[in-house]
């Protein structure tokens, strides 16, 4: 999984940061098992960047790693946004957010454009419930949170339990046009296609 995350086209800084997290959790995971303290480390993640500068491919092999790495149970994606979150409904959020986290219990829930639940009380709910479940799941979950990078720091900061969870900010940035034109070779390569100049 390292390696399939490696062959993905730039991303530099975002594989590196993956790596070092890998790092991390493996010595944790390691003294641990040792019977050695370790301190509690968050797993939980902030994905920033423009749409379409892999956040979801990389979240789905977060999840893969993890579970390699035997911090997850089922390494799965369950990949929502404002609309799978909130309810019609005050009190009907809770449950609906709730059952979602359930889904993704043993993997990782990837919230998509996460700042949509701000600015409301529905989305407020959603976010204490999401807060609450995050804690009480924290040995079989990973929250993957994204979005464009200034929305995002102030989705993290309107609450004092997201920002003590989400420590680790990693920024995807946009691809260069030489990147582009690999993508674009690899897919058509793939597919069975020769690209002309």
């Amino acid at each position: 999984l390292l390696a399939e995350l490696d062959g993905l086209i730039g991303l530099e800084r975002v594989k590196r940061e993956i790596h070092r997290q890998v790092a991390v959790l493996r010595v944790e995971k390691l003294r641990v098992d040792a019977g050695l303290k370790a301190p509690t480390m968050t797993r939980h993640l902030v994905f920033t960047g423009n749409p379409g500068t892999g956040k979801t491919t990389v979240a789905r092999l977060v999840g893969g790693i993890y579970q390699a790495l035997e911090l997850l149970s089922e390494g799965h994606l369950v990949e929502v946004d404002r609309s799978e979150l909130v309810a019609g409904y005050l009190g009907q959020t809770a449950t609906k957010t709730a059952e979602v986290v359930a889904s993704a219990a043993g993997g990782v829930l990837f919230i998509d454009e996460a700042y949509g639940l701000n600015g409301d009380q529905y989305g407020l709910e959603a976010v204490n419930t999401l807060v609450k479940e995050m804690e009480d799941n924290r040995n079989d979950l990973v929250v993957i949170v994204a979005g464009y990078p200034t929305p995002m720091m102030e989705f993290i900061a309107q609450n004092p339990g997201l920002a003590s969870r989400f420590k680790t900010i990693i920024e995807f940035a946009d691809y260069a046009d030489e990147e582009l034109l690999a993508i674009i070779r690899s897919l058509a390569g793939k597919a069975d296609y020769d690209i002309t100049d």
